[in-house]
């Protein structure tokens, strides 16, 4: 499924929360059902693609003023009751909200978060020194090495691709 079915499935079912849930009625209105073909065709024809942001983030707002501030009052109510009513689609959407926000940091900052792991990685290990028991030294090591590998993840992320490029290319040319 693309990105703009998803986007299109979960602009349904947050109507849909919202006319059964605040408004108290099983069928969705005409002015909804208006809304949801409406909110459906601008993302049809979004001129970002798979690489679209949240719509309130977007710099072309494509939705006309009566629809712009329907939608609002909708995600307003309905977005905040997906964690209960659709948990899978607000997980998805808030990942591709911090994917987003990750991506559009620098490269510099990127290397910095990917650099933070290895301080982690070392600390995993080295505090299997320690005097403390089995139980501490596994709760320890748990935690130090899932944050090796958030920062990791999270620096590779910022980076992406070409980023990667770029550190790899840097690293070679070092080593020459």
């Amino acid at each position: 499924m693309t990105r703009i079915e998803q986007e299109k499935r979960i602009v349904r079912k947050m109507i849909e929360l919202y006319c059964r849930h605040h408004l108290h009625q099983d069928t969705m209105p005409d002015e909804y059902l208006h809304l949801a073909d409406f909110a459906c065709r601008r993302l049809d024809h979004c001129t970002y693609g798979e690489q679209k942001t949240a719509c309130k983030d977007c710099p072309t707002h494509c939705y006309a003023p009566k629809e712009r501030e329907a939608i609002r009052e909708v995600m307003r109510w309905a977005g905040p009751r997906m964690i209960w009513y659709a948990p899978k689609d607000a997980f998805i959407h808030f990942f591709h909200i911090v994917k987003h926000w990750l991506q559009s940091l620098s490269f510099r900052t990127g290397v910095i978060v990917l650099l933070c792991c290895i301080p982690f990685y070392i600390l995993s290990f080295a505090q299997m020194l320690l005097p403390t028991s089995v139980a501490a030294k596994g709760i320890l090591w748990t935690i130090l090495f899932g944050l090796a590998k958030t920062c990791q993840y999270g620096g590779l992320t910022i980076l992406g691709v070409e980023g990667y490029k770029r550190l790899k290319n840097k690293l070679k040319k070092k080593k020459e």
